[in-house]
């Protein structure tokens, strides 16, 4: 550092170098002194340009130590930020990973559960399903005809009238509209069958369907209801007007009837997995209904409409019951006629 003296010799030159930078003095004709220190020695002018350097040395030094130290927390601080910043970046990287994972790890744990509560359910439906031929429950003894993926048997409780017999297929099926085509091919083979076999009798065949309750895993059932011919012409009309009169019309949002004459799969006017009532007049279709209020539909309702077209009183074919033994006779009497035509001989 310099000292008092050095630094007041240093600025007594600065000054007088200031005072007389542009003088331009002539004397006798002669050029005078352009700077304060022409007439300076060499001596003196070393030794103040020794004072000179080291002043503005020792200057640029403070400056510098000045702007590094502002400098230097702020870098400190970038550094540190950058250190930080890439590790709590790396840490949320592994949290969001993690936190998948967890999510992931619940919504299959998740999907587990209710999958083994499906399996359950369903497993409880079918210990309850009248119409599974391993249910200890199930009547046997109305057994006619047993295919590979469907069977035949006699319609134990609520007869409409002789002959009303029940095709069901094997598996536990909600709907036709959600059977497999096997099954459905099976199912057209038992009602061809029993066509022929009523044609001879000269009755015609009308196919009845109600599903409903999806939620309860349901066993269909399609109803075979053998009428004489001159009964079964009318049959379509008496249907017809029943279902466009069965639901508000005003609060349904499906059409009363859908005519299902000419179609084959009752899946190409009904969707899988909605409730519907369908009648059909033989292999040529008939009418469908989607039923919009499962909780205000009858599960008797196409028993209601035969009875009405055979003049009876539906209320006593509910009620009716027969003991082992009648229907045992009935399902014998059954396969004698059935016998000739049954498809799965």
């Amino acid at each position: 550092a310099m000292t008092d003296q050095e630094k007041a010799q240093r600025d007594k030159f600065v000054h007088e170098a200031k005072k007389s930078d542009y003088a331009d003095q002539r004397k006798g004709g002669e050029r005078g002194q352009y700077f304060a220190d022409d007439n300076m020695s060499v001596d003196e002018m070393v030794r103040r340009e020794k004072l000179s350097d080291r002043w503005d040395y020792e200057e640029n030094m403070a400056m510098a130590g000045a702007s590094s130290k502002r400098k230097a927390p702020e870098k400190a601080f970038d550094a540190e930020e950058d250190e930080y910043g890439s590790n709590l970046g790396n840490t949320l990287k592994k949290m969001e990973s993690k936190d998948k994972k967890m999510k992931t790890a619940d919504l299959e744990e998740r999907a587990k559960r209710v999958a083994v509560q499906e399996h359950q359910r369903a497993e409880a439906a079918t210990s309850r399903d009248p119409f599974n031929l391993d249910n200890p429950r199930f009547p046997r003894h109305a057994l006619v005809a047993v295919g590979t993926r469907a069977y035949l048997m006699i319609q134990t409780k609520g007869r409409v009238c002789d002959g009303h017999c029940l095709i069901v297929p094997m598996a536990l099926c909600p709907s036709t509209t959600n059977c497999d085509e096997d099954t459905l091919e099976e199912m057209r083979n038992f009602k061809k069958c029993l066509m022929q076999m009523y044609h001879t009798m000269d009755q015609d065949c009308i196919f009845i369907e109600t599903a409903t309750g999806f939620n309860r895993h349901p066993h269909v059932a399609v109803e075979c209801v053998p009428l004489t011919r001159k009964t079964a012409a009318n049959a379509p009309m008496y249907f017809k007007k029943a279902l466009s009169e069965c639901e508000n019309e005003w609060e349904a949002q499906n059409k009363a009837v859908i005519d299902t004459r000419g179609v084959r799969k009752l899946s190409s006017k009904i969707p899988k997995n909605m409730p519907y009532f369908s009648v059909e007049f033989g292999l040529q279709g008939g009418f469908a209904h989607v039923i919009e209020n499962e909780g205000a539909w009858s599960k008797h309702f196409g028993v209601d409409i035969l009875a009405g077209l055979l003049r009876k009183d539906a209320e006593i074919i509910k009620r009716e019951r027969s003991d082992i033994a009648h229907e045992r006779r009935l399902c014998e009497m059954f396969k004698a006629g059935f016998e000739q035509f049954d498809w799965t001989k």
